[in-house]
């Protein structure tokens, strides 16, 4: 070896332990932190003189702090690389399965670069991978660098000659439908059904539920009873999964189903399948059935839980339904069960819904009182209720209480106020407000743009809302249909068709796509200008551009007709709705009457 490469290991190995020696008495944690780059500088780059430098080191640690006799109690990443380093210099070396062992533990605290980088010393110190070190590092490098690095881990077990086994399989599975790959989750599943492999009743429930949670429901189900059909069982986990999608997708009556054919089989139901089972049998306004199941679980014997509780005072709460929620709280309390910020949080959306602002404050008072810690959501409710009733001071000062106590406003939060600003203050003073927030979420400055320029638009400030529209545009942030809208309406509600028709045309020079309600504002505007040709051209124009026209695109244009007395027109375009299944609204029917009188 040439003497320039004694340099970089030497040099590693003094500043290891010059790092290390003013620490040896009672900062041992301090002490791994600081050498953690070093070390896995020596595992990237592994040759023989630094692999010694890692080595030696890591036998100085364990005769400077104490060495864990089993890895199952290490309880920090310093812990285990203490652990790790000390075991690679052991003679004999310990057997792969302990180091398997090291490195689980290391998943188990999400330190996933850390086992890819001593992977590479297992490696380069000749310890043989087994199934397990590859099912470790396959699930590293997916939650790393994403699926497709799993995959070429996999290309490798099988270059190899290693046996890939139904562990793999489920743990790419499990990658893809994280990054929303469901479709091809589904294909290797019955790729690997059809090479051969059996599935387990874990790897079809990790793609049940990647289907379920895109909504893909009649998919779901489908492949829920192929599983059964090829001979894996489904368990209670399985059960409740599409139980729990089946009703937050509204299909109630197959939850009911696939909840009766899980206890025919004997396969008893949880606490979570009664609880997604009452809250969509509740959502759905069959309380009789709801409240059967309530019954049934306590003749089970099954604890009413504070999920369950939420349920109830939730859907009961969304209903209207107060004083049966608060009866719901105080059940709770009697049973030894204390409400959380969920709890709280739904009686205060039901005093909301009835603009109760004195109940609301009292709710978050006990609340607050009781040692419960309000959220973001608790207060963009009280937020929301403040400015809804114009009581802007009060709203304000609760934003400033949440972001003193550390809470984040998110993008309802800051709009909600910013629109109660507006329509109180005025847009002057939400423009105001709004420069003052310290922002960076992009939807939420989307929003925000729109609520001022709507503002202004609304109070005939069409400079001022021309201004916050550069603004935006030169903020990085580009506006979209909604944003256009807002000021093509303003300009046609101020009688400047000229420059509606420019932001029109501009919509497509910017590669968006005018909507319904886009030709709707437009053809409006040119009719109560009396260009009724002009109007009529955009509206044949909406439906040639593949956006066909809605019951008010018509309203709208037929009243444009009849208010400049041509009923021809107006009466061929009625006859041509009708043919559409679309209905004369009361405005227009009243403007017929009142034409024909």
């Amino acid at each position: 070896m040439k003497p320039s490469s004694l340099k970089p290991a030497s040099a590693a190995i003094s500043l290891l332990f010059t790092i290390a020696s003013p620490l040896q008495s009672s900062h041992g944690s301090r002490l791994l932190i600081q050498t953690t780059s070093t070390l896995r500088m020596l595992a990237r780059k592994p040759n023989p003189l630094l692999a010694a430098a890692a080595a030696r080191f890591g036998l100085w640690v364990h005769s400077k702090f104490c060495m864990f006799n089993s890895i199952s109690y290490l309880h920090t990443s310093n812990d285990a690389l203490a652990s790790f380093y000390h075991m690679l210099h052991m003679n004999p070396l310990p057997s792969v399965g302990k180091f398997n062992e090291l490195l689980t533990n290391l998943v188990g605290m999400k330190h996933f670069e850390a086992v890819v980088s001593l992977g590479k010393v297992m490696e380069f110190h000749g310890i043989r991978y087994d199934n397990y070190t590859f099912n470790i590092l396959i699930n590293c490098f997916c939650n790393l660098y994403g699926v497709d690095f799993g995959f070429s881990m996999l290309g490798r077990v099988i270059k190899l000659g290693y046996e890939v086994d139904i562990v793999m399989f489920t743990t790419l599975m499990t990658s893809l439908c994280r990054e929303g790959k469901i479709a091809q989750a589904v294909e290797l599943l019955d790729r690997m059904v059809v090479e051969g492999y059996r599935p387990n009743v874990y790897t079809y429930s990790v793609v049940v539920n990647g289907l379920c949670k895109i909504g893909k429901m009649v998919e779901a189900t489908s492949l829920f009873k192929k599983m059964a059909e090829n001979g894996c069982e489904p368990n209670v986990v399985a059960y409740t999964t599409v139980i729990d999608s089946l009703c937050k997708n509204s299909f109630i009556s197959e939850a009911l189903d696939l909840f009766s054919e899980m206890k025919r089989k004997g396969i008893l139901p949880d606490a979570f399948a009664y609880n997604s089972l009452i809250h969509g049998i509740y959502s759905a306004d069959r309380w009789d059935e709801a409240s059967s199941l309530l019954d049934e679980m306590l003749d089970r014997d099954i604890a009413l839980d504070i999920v369950t509780f939420n349920v109830l005072v939730g859907v009961h709460s969304k209903k209207g339904m107060v004083s049966e929620a608060h009866s719901l709280v105080e059940l709770m309390i009697e049973r030894g069960i204390d409400p959380n910020v969920v709890t709280y949080n739904s009686l205060l959306n039901a005093y909301s819904w009835r603009n109760q602002i004195s109940e609301a404050t009292n709710i978050f008072d006990v609340m607050v009182t009781n040692g419960c810690i309000p959220d973001v959501y608790t207060y963009t409710i009280l937020i929301k209720l403040y400015c809804k009733s114009k009581r802007i001071d009060e709203a304000k000062q609760f934003f400033d209480e949440m972001r003193y106590k550390g809470i984040l406003p998110n993008a309802v939060t800051c709009s909600s106020l910013l629109k109660g600003i507006c329509q109180v203050e005025g847009p002057r003073a939400a423009r105001a407000f709004f420069k003052k927030l310290d922002v960076s979420d992009s939807d939420l400055n989307v929003v925000s743009y729109s609520i001022l320029l709507d503002g202004f638009c609304r109070h005939g400030l069409l400079d001022a809302a021309m201004n916050v529209f550069y603004e935006m545009k030169k903020s990085m942030l580009k506006p979209d249909c909604c944003i256009y809208n807002i000021l093509i309406n303003g300009m046609c509600k101020a009688g400047n068709l000229k420059g509606a028709m420019e932001l029109f045309s501009e919509l497509s020079i910017e590669g968006l796509q005018p909507n319904v309600r886009s030709y709707t504002i437009l053809v409006r505007g040119l009719c109560k200008g009396g260009l009724l040709d002009e109007a009529h051209h955009v509206f044949r124009m909406m439906e040639k551009e593949g956006q066909l026209p809605d019951n008010c695109s018509y309203n709208v244009i037929i009243r444009g007709f009849l208010r400049h007395k041509n009923l021809s027109m107006a009466t061929q375009l009625i006859h041509e709705m009708i043919d559409k299944g679309l209905s004369l609204d009361s405005t227009t029917a009243a403007l017929i009457v009142d034409l024909a009188s």
